[in-house]
């Protein structure tokens, strides 16, 4: 009945998500306009000028570990992993976050539309729509869940915070490549990050009312 609930909360909590997003509409559109274009292009010029061959090297590694590509073939070995070592719940909390935003990925470029920045110095080449940036939702998800899971598992502070540091690290520094290679918008990278933080903490609330349910029934359950 519990995990029943949870993924029950956890559908809502997209569908309430993808309601809540495609509010976003009115900002696609604002970000259309051509005041707010050209900050596009400027922001995205200046974090190019920073280009070097070994910075760009950089770029395509940090691009290359936050790729869905790489990313949602993992979460299965991830998830085995969990449910083999009969850490059950949080199999479930990240099989959910991370289909939901597979899920949100697909329906929110196709909602949006938007088309790749079009620059002569891109870096990199990509063919699907481009807002929200897909790489910034699957690395706020995913590092930001394996980051949530273990914190009830790790005894001391400082494992905590640098679990913390290398995961904000990791998905500040994957939106940023997709600014720097030249393949998204810096709007598209601050959407994909609203977007992630908004349905990871969707499955975070739903766990956590989960586990409650679950220390009170032992608590109160044999009376």
């Amino acid at each position: 009945m519990k995990r029943k609930q949870f993924v029950l909360s956890a559908v809502v909590g997209l569908v309430g998500v993808g309601i809540l997003l495609l509010a976003l509409a009115e900002f696609h559109e604002e970000i259309a306009e051509p005041h707010l274009m050209s900050l596009d292009q400027q922001i995205q010029t200046a974090v190019h000028r920073f280009a070097t061959p070994g910075l760009t090297q950089v770029m395509l590694g940090l691009t290359w570990i936050g790729s869905p590509n790489l990313l949602f073939p993992s979460t299965a070995v991830i998830a085995a992993l969990l449910w083999w070592r009969r850490l059950h719940q949080n199999a479930v909390t990240f099989l959910t976050a991370m289909t939901g935003a597979a899920i949100l990925i697909v329906v929110l470029k196709l909602y949006f539309h938007r088309t790749r920045p079009d620059v002569p110095w891109a870096l990199a080449e990509e063919h699907s729509f481009s807002f929200p940036s897909g790489h910034s939702i699957v690395a706020v998800v995913l590092y930001g869940s394996l980051v949530y899971l273990p914190f009830q598992h790790l005894r001391h502070p400082w494992e905590r915070v640098a679990v913390s540091v290398l995961a904000t690290g990791l998905i500040l520094g994957i939106g940023l490549s997709r600014i720097y290679l030249g393949v998204h918008y810096p709007s598209d990278v601050a959407a994909g990050y609203l977007v992630g933080c908004s349905w990871l903490t969707t499955v975070m609330l739903a766990d956590w009312g989960v586990r409650r349910m679950d220390r009170l029934h032992g608590l109160y359950g044999g009376v």
